[in-house]
């Protein structure tokens, strides 16, 4: 409900502020407002709906007295109708009285169905906190779409990257630029030599054709030849090293602007990640920035050698005869026009083909690694197929921009080539006729300049291409770069001694808001305590410790260690101290010995031997071919599903945790390998304060405390005998294991005899 306020304080024009401040009753407060765009007979203007703790208020001019209201106890039903460009809320109140009392455009629509879905609610009595939670989600999705473009921002009220100045885009740039000035500098002073070297043999075509060739002057034939030679021998030098340092330049800048986007990736929150896609994330660190390094070189280098070469071209044909000159500029206008209308055309091609691209590349990153469970449901043929999907709707974006990519290279060059053509004709006829004092070497040397004047202009009608596809590749890389991180409110603040006395205190929390994942957390965890949490699938374990772990920090409440608000704890040094085993383990495509250390890199040979052994997992790793140093393939392929979480609690042993958290970590192993597991994790929970969420409820016996989660709340809490005389959930699930139990011991008796 906070969340509205600022929102509200905002957007609430002055007629609806002032009947707020007089006619609402004592202990009556607002609690949103949404504004509208409208009035009741169709015009433009101010009217606002209001909801308050008690009703509903319309401030409209065109209402009696201005204002229209209904206690939330008077309304039996609360109608929306969308028509054409409008829309319209009507009140049927318990009295049979039907009311129009709000008109609106489609930019407030989904707010007005929220409104009209809280009054309904609350009119039936029910929770107007859960409602208000509703409420706030509709407001935050709409203030994370800009309203010029419609573009997702990164977070409710952002600037959108793609509406804000270029100017300041540029500018996050530049940084990676500046460093590599010196060489970008030296390139460019080579670029610029070398294009005035190119502007020699033209010239001397013409004193060749006039003055050399008829005349029979064979010294000064050899000594022009000797002038070309040694230019095209510069010429090709000052490029090669221009292109070395060029590429010097471009690497040291993509690998910096990786580095950046990669670490930035590593502290986002995991808010982010359940909104974006593997996929899009490796696309955006690895294409976009090839795509960002090949435009900052071109803008920094080639606009100002073509724009030299332009400038440079142009002076020469002025001096050389204005007339032919004034001909060869007859095309640039209807080449700069064609640009500007292609550019409009093709902008938004570059985002739907990006969007196509990220999306097979999402069921690339999805599909590959998975490829084990893809042949084990015989879906090589679905796979397929949704990888042709997505692969076609990429090509017919990709097509259809072609079409317009295509087409106005060839119109420019037919315009250009008309260009030319005009000054053979023009220029020729004058040849021929001994007008205009134009002989035939001026002709082919400004021949030979116009075909060099139209390459720069080519770039700068291309230009635009360049742009617009870099530009969609900047917000995209932006997107990371920009986002928020991981909030790290205690940063610094680095407890001397972690005892692991866990509170939670009131604790609420939705992903959405519109639905509570967890409500009224209590619960007290003392130093040393075994606690099992165990619930149904979705009862929002995982959840919990997810809390824990500060994946999440919008949440409702407090989280303590030690008598201590987590959020105000180092977020490095907190989690360093919490060791986490997870149900499906991550291994790293790296050795044995690396994964086990990876909480530890600088460990040393004793200590992971020592952590393998505590795990029951040296006796394996040291059959492997190369014992500790034997690589593993991508996500742990190589060992069973036991072995890999052995090496995961191998890996919590050796950080010395003063907190152990077990998300179900012998949910999919047989009965021998969780047997070993739990030897293992005897071992090294002893003394330290541990959570284990299990389903197998056997894996609780040294379990001292006992939580029991169903669909968000803290039902039972107690010790084992303590639950099972109360014969809550907590029984009913070991019934039903037990029973599920007895079953499959009577069917593996039945099939051995």
């Amino acid at each position: 409900m906070d969340d509205t306020k600022p929102l509200i304080n905002k957007a609430m024009p002055d007629d609806a502020r002032g009947w707020a401040e007089n006619q609402l009753c004592d202990g009556e407060t607002v609690l949103f407002a949404v504004v509208g765009d409208l009035s009741l007979f169709e015009k433009y203007a101010a009217s606002t709906l209001l909801i308050t703790s008690r009703r509903a208020v319309i401030v409209d001019e065109n209402h009696e007295n201005g204002f229209f209201s209904a206690a939330f106890s008077d309304i039996e039903k609360v109608s929306v109708k969308r028509m054409y460009g409008n829309a319209r809320m009507n009140f049927t109140l318990k009295s049979g009285e039907e009311v129009t009392a709000f008109r609106y455009t489609y930019a407030v629509a989904d707010l007005c169905d929220v409104a009209a879905a809280f009054i309904e609610a609350v009119g039936r009595g029910e929770d107007v906190r859960a409602q208000m939670e509703i409420v706030a989600s509709a407001y935050e999705k709409k203030m994370r779409v800009c309203p010029k473009c419609g573009r997702t921002l990164l977070r409710p009220g952002a600037e959108c990257i793609k509406c804000q100045s270029k100017g300041k885009i540029v500018s996050k740039l530049l940084k990676y630029v500046k460093p590599q000035l010196p060489l970008l500098i030296t390139a460019l002073v080579m670029s610029m030599a070398s294009t005035a070297l190119a502007l020699l043999p033209p010239s001397l075509t013409q004193r060749l054709v006039d003055d050399v060739l008829p005349n029979g002057k064979m010294q000064s034939l050899v000594t022009i030849v000797l002038m070309l030679f040694g230019s095209y021998i510069v010429g090709t030098l000052l490029n090669g090293f221009r292109n070395f340092i060029l590429r010097i330049s471009g690497d040291r800048i993509v690998r910096y602007l990786r580095n950046d986007v990669y670490e930035k990736a590593q502290h986002l929150p995991m808010k982010f990640y359940d909104k974006t896609s593997t996929g899009s994330v490796i696309n955006r660190i690895s294409g976009d920035t090839n795509t960002l390094q090949a435009f900052m070189l071109r803008i920094s280098q080639e606009i100002v050698v073509q724009a030299f070469m332009l400038v440079g071209i142009i002076i020469i044909m002025f001096i050389k005869d204005w007339k032919l000159s004034l001909l060869a500029l007859c095309p640039v206008p209807l080449v700069v026009l064609g640009a500007k209308y292609f550019s409009r055309r093709i902008a938004p091609f570059y985002r739907r083909i990006w969007k196509r691209w990220a999306a097979v590349s999402s069921v690339l990153t999805d599909t590959i690694p998975c490829v084990r469970v893809v042949k084990s449901f015989a879906g090589e043929e679905r796979a397929a197929n949704k990888f042709k999907k997505y692969n076609d709707e990429w090509y017919k974006v990709d097509t259809s921009s072609a079409k317009i990519t295509s087409t106005f290279p060839a119109v420019v060059s037919f315009v250009v080539t008309c260009g030319s053509l005009l000054i053979w004709g023009v220029g020729g006829s004058w040849v021929i006729n001994g007008t205009g004092g134009l002989t035939p070497g001026l002709l082919v040397a400004f021949l030979s300049y116009v075909s060099m004047f139209y390459g720069p202009v080519n770039f700068f009608a291309y230009l635009s291409d360049s742009y617009q596809g870099a530009l969609a590749s900047a917000e995209r890389v932006l997107d990371i770069l920009d986002a928020e991180p991981e909030p790290d409110f205690g940063k610094g603040n680095c407890p001397e001694k972690i005892d692991g006395k866990i509170e939670f205190r009131n604790v609420n929390f939705s992903f959405d808001r519109a639905k509570k994942t967890l409500s009224d957390i209590n619960l007290t965890i003392d130093p040393g305590d075994i606690v099992g949490i165990v619930g149904t699938t979705g009862s929002g374990k995982s959840t919990l410790i997810n809390l824990l772990m500060r994946f999440y920090d919008n949440y409702e409440g407090e989280i303590l260690l030690d008598g201590q608000n987590i959020k105000d704890i180092d977020m490095t040094y907190y989690r360093s101290k919490i060791g986490y085993v997870q149900q499906e383990p991550m291994m790293f495509s790296d050795t044995i010995f690396n994964n086990i250390a990876y909480g530890v890199p600088d460990a040393h040979v004793e200590q992971v031997i020592n952590a393998a052994d505590v795990a029951n997992a040296h006796d394996f790793i040291i059959l492997q071919p190369d014992g500790y140093d034997s690589m593993l393939g991508e996500r742990g392929v190589g060992l069973s599903g036991g072995e890999r979480q052995r090496i995961s609690i191998a890996r919590a042993v050796l950080k010395n945790p003063s907190i152990l958290v077990f998300d179900e970590a012998t949910a999919s192993v047989d009965s021998e390998t969780e047997n070993q597991i739990q030897e293992a994790i005897e071992r090294l929970i002893s003394g330290r304060t541990t959570l284990m969420i299990a389903h197998r409820l056997s894996t609780l016996r040294k379990a001292n405390k006992i939580v029991v989660v169903d669909k968000g709340r803290i039902i039972e809490c107690g010790t084992h005998d303590e639950l099972m005389e109360l014969k809550g959930k907590f029984y009913r699930l070991i019934q039903i294991q037990s029973m599920s139990e007895q079953v499959s011991k009577q069917k593996a008796e039945e099939n051995f005899e």
